[in-house]
Order: C-alpha cells, then sequence, then structure tokens
C-alpha cells in the first residue's frame, strides 16, 4: 500500500502548542543525526519570520493512495545545522492538548 503526502497548516495548532506537548513529553531539542545541541526547532508556517509560538505549526498528511479519507498528520522538529527532520504523529498531540485543556 502507497501512500501520498502534502503539506499544510495544522489548522490552529500552534509551534507552541506543539512545543508545550513536547516539554510535557520530555522530547529534547537535540539532533540524533549530527549530536548539534538545541538545534532541532518546532517547524512553522511563519513567513514574516516573527518567531511567534502563535504562528501555526506545520503538518504533513500522508493519505492512503485510492482511500482519500484514510491517513494520518504528522508534525515536525527540524535541525538547523544539518536539515534532519524528526515526525510526531499529530493525534497524539492533539489529545494531550485537550486533556491538558480539560483538566485546566
Amino acid at each position: 500500500m502507497s501512500s501520498s503526502k502534502s503539506f499544510s497548516r495544522a489548522g490552529g495548532l500552534t509551534g507552541g502548542d506543539f512545543s508545550k506537548f513536547l516539554e510535557a513529553k520530555g522530547v529534547g531539542d537535540d539532533c540524533p543525526a549530527c549530536n548539534s545541541e538545541a538545534s532541532l526547532t518546532v517547524a512553522v508556517y511563519d513567513p514574516e519570520g516573527s518567531g511567534s509560538p502563535d504562528a501555526e505549526a506545520i503538518r504533513m498528511v500522508r493519505r492512503l493512495e485510492g482511500e482519500p479519507n484514510l491517513g494520518y498528520g504528522e508534525l515536525m522538529q527540524v535541525c538547523s545545522n544539518c536539515g534532519f527532520i524528526r515526525y510526531f504523529r499529530d493525534i497524539e498531540v492533539m489529545a494531550f492538548l485537550n486533556e491538558s485543556a480539560h483538566n485546566a
């Protein structure tokens, strides 16, 4: 089974939201590929380069060919030194944020 992929903004999920998830789960920002310290950053749609945590996170969407309603989204961290990309499935990120909002 093959899949197609596309990129989109994450529909209201911000880089700050994703960063909260990563921090809460103990995910660091050191690159496992080049060993650069603190080089992984959250990929966001920020055409003005403001650096705002309110910028929308970029999501890669994978859809199964022939089944356009089946698939999943991924959020990413990108290494500013070597370009390594690490993906996280958006379902877990959104579930964490919903749970956090519910418990607040």
